[in-house]
Formats: structure tokens, sequence, C-alpha cells
């Protein structure tokens, strides 16, 4: 028996059908894709640094079979809003899915952003948050509508907010234009700021031309992407780390691995999602540094002014978990259990929401 999974180009790809097919006995190629670009993002860089290169060394030395990934990363393959559907039809065999920008397909995936403030550590959010999909199983059942199985992921660092003026009350934000991922910018709805969703691609023009005046962002993207050249003020916000680059596997390219292959694939996932933690922490304190190199005036909001922010988006938090519950998911079960489950391993948040 054969295996083998190559891309046909000539007429199939002229027809947009760009599917794995068998030939060549055990070797494999796979298409795997990402919408940002790899060096300013943990979850793409470590796909690039570990996923990928510890996969295709474990499958050569441990089976007999041999694997190759074409690597399309900042959009190559399938730009920010493709990666999902571009997934589900074969025209990528792993995807690199940023759930922000499926705010429909992967509502549940957001779930970091619909509780913040909990902890800006990776290495807690991350753990905490595989947890609880793993205890409620919708998180995986959902990807099955979209030819796809969940593999796992990692957590970013720390939310802060740069702005091209300094502030340090809430206040003092309302009527400002913010730019945000999506799901994240309700995170300001209740300091009266007008939200203008965006992405990294595109932010730097946006802040440079005024479309907005400040940007929810990591620290190391917001040095990575230069953002410090036109907004040169970054406060540390204290929302969170989120765990919201979902990492998935087109079903019938799945089916088609051998188990032995599987089984590396699964083991190197649980790397890749410590690889990206670890990153994550690193690079945020090092971010912080090479910003106030550049220019940018970094500062902390402060507990106090935290907790105020916290407190005045509790009706937002409890909206989301109805929303939860509306589509027929345990929300309310699921928030209040991330957050127990957070202070187990370590959160110290700003503010305790009752989820009602």
């Amino acid at each position: 028996m054969t295996h083998n999974i190559i891309w046909k180009v000539g007429s199939v790809l002229a027809l947009g059908l760009f599917a794995a097919t068998p030939a060549v006995a055990d070797s494999f190629t796979f298409r795997i894709a990402a919408g940002h670009p790899a060096a300013p993002l943990s979850t793409v860089n470590q796909l690039q640094k570990t996923f990928v290169p510890n996969i295709t060394k474990r499958v050569a030395a441990e089976t007999e079979h041999k694997v190759r990934f074409i690597e399309g990363y900042g959009g190559t393959i399938a730009n920010l809003f493709e990666v999902l559907e571009s997934t589900q039809k074969g025209l990528v065999d792993f995807g690199s899915i940023p759930s922000a920008f499926e705010p429909t397909k992967l509502f549940v995936h957001n779930i970091n952003y619909f509780i913040p403030f909990l902890s800006g550590d990776p290495k807690i959010m991350g753990p905490t948050t595989r947890q609880i999909q793993k205890e409620f199983d919708y998180f995986y059942t959902v990807f099955n509508k979209y030819n796809q199985t969940y593999l796992g992921g990692g957590a970013f660092d720390d939310y802060g907010l740069g702005t091209k003026f300094p502030w340090t009350k809430m206040e003092e934000l309302k009527g400002v234009k913010i730019g945000a991922a999506g799901p994240n910018l309700p995170w300001l709805d209740f300091a009266g700021a007008a939200k203008v969703q965006t992405n990294l691609n595109e932010a730097y023009n946006a802040l440079q031309s005024g479309v907005y005046s400040g940007i929810v962002i990591f620290p190391a993207p917001y040095f990575g992407f230069k953002f410090g050249e036109v907004a040169k003020y970054y406060t540390e916000m204290g929302w969170g780390s989120t765990l919201i680059y979902p990492l998935s596997v087109n079903n019938d390219t799945w089916a088609k691995i051998p188990d032995s292959v599987k089984k590396i694939i699964m083991e190197e996932v649980d790397v890749y999602a410590d690889a990206v933690e670890e990153e994550s922490t690193t690079k945020y304190g090092s971010a912080l540094k090479s910003l106030a190199a550049q220019g940018v005036t970094v500062r902390d909001l402060g507990d106090a002014e935290r907790g105020r922010m916290a407190r005045a988006i509790e009706p937002w938090v409890n909206q989301k978990a109805q929303e939860y519950e509306d589509l027929g998911y345990p929300g309310k079960t699921t928030f209040k259990r991330l957050i127990e489950l957070a202070k187990q391993n370590g959160a110290k948040p700003a503010y305790e929401y009752t989820i009602k």
C-alpha cells in the first residue's frame, strides 16, 4: 500500500481544487498557512521554528515515512480571513487560524477575549485555556462542520494599548478612535472610545494617517511592526494573555496520515504550544525595553485604574456568557470554570467577575 500527499497543479489548480491525493510511497507534502507573517508573532514564528522542523525530523527518524511542508505565512497562501475556509476546502492542510477574524464561526474560541483582566501570563492562561477546552468538548466539535480537526495552540503575551497621545484615566479615551481585532473592541466601549476593527497588517498606515489614534496590541508586534514610529505611547493594560490562534488540520488530509505520523504531530502540537508561550513570555519584557529605546513612552496602567475598567465591563462579560448559552453551549459554567482554574494556576485577577 502506498501513501503520499502531493499538490496537483495544471487543470486542477485552474479549477481551484488544490487538493491532496495519494502518490509515491511513504512521502507526504503538506501545506501550512497563516495570515500573519512569522517573525512578529510567536504563534506563527514557532510554526516555522519548532512545529514544522520538529515533525519533519522526527518522522524521518522514527518512522518509515517522510514529510515535507510548504509554508505560507503572511498571507502568501491564505490571508487572515481565508485560512479557515482554505483549510476546509483542502487548499491548505494545516491552518493557523486567528479566531478574532472568525467572530461567528469560531466564536467559542474567543473566550479569553470575553473574560479580560484575568492574567497576562501566557504560562498561566495557555494551560488554563487548554484544560478548559478538554473539559468542554465543544471547542473541538465546532471544527467538525468546517471539515477540520482542532489540534491545539499556544497563548500570546499580555494585551496593551498603543496610542498617539498620553493618557492616565479611562475617561480620557472617550470619543477616541481605537483599533482592535474585533472581539476585543468592547474592552474600550465602557471607556467611551470609538471602535474601529483592524488588523496588524494595516495598522501602521492607519495610525500614521489618523484612521485611528490607538491600537489594542501586544508589545512584541507593536515593536516588530514598528508602530512606535507613529504612536509614541504604550500602556501596559493587563487585559490578559489569550489563546486565540487555533491550529487545525483538514479532515481529508488527516484521514490519509498514518497513525505513526499522527502520533508525532500530536506530540509536537504540545511542544509547539509550550514554545509559543515561552517566546511570548520572553518577548514581552524585551519588547517593552525595545520600545523604550525606540523613543516610546512605556507605562503601566496601575491596579486601581485596571480594576475600574474591569468592573465597568462586567455586564458585557455576562452578556458574552449568555451568548454561549443561546448557541446551546454551557457558557456560564465554562466562564466560571475558566476563572476558577486560572486562579488555581496562579492568576490574580484585577477584578473577579460574578457570572450570573
